[in-house]
């Protein structure tokens, strides 16, 4: 069980999670968090709880934006700022994102549910 949440600290960890060959023992369904936030920080232990709902997800907090970029951002973000999350499916493609207005532990399980199809 767990962790469920790898805080993002160097862009060489950044890529080796969104690689298709992730650093763990299993292909995880992830949930790519950015910015640090009082939004983001209400968001997060939802995100988790959610995450401990199936042992294939796993929360990737990036909290130093400046680590995204540009063109990832835009593939993982789209344009829209409210976008707090983009849920990545099995293939590493974004499934769907958590906007900035459902950020309870159902919204996060529903992205969650929606990436693993």
């Amino acid at each position: 069980m767990g962790p469920w949440l790898v805080d993002v600290q160097t862009r060489d960890e950044l890529e080796r999670w969104l690689s298709s060959n992730p650093p763990s023992t299993y292909r995880p369904v992830l949930m790519v968090v950015r910015g640090d936030s009082a939004v983001i920080r209400e968001f997060l232990p939802n995100a988790l709880d959610a995450a401990k709902l199936d042992d294939r997800r796993l929360v990737l907090w990036v909290k130093e934006e400046s680590l995204i970029k540009e063109k990832e951002r835009h593939d993982l973000f789209g344009d829209d700022d409210t976008v707090v999350a983009a849920v990545l499916d099995d293939g590493g493609a974004v499934a769907t994102w958590v906007h900035a207005d459902r950020l309870q532990v159902v919204d996060a399980d529903f992205a969650f549910s929606t990436a693993r199809g």
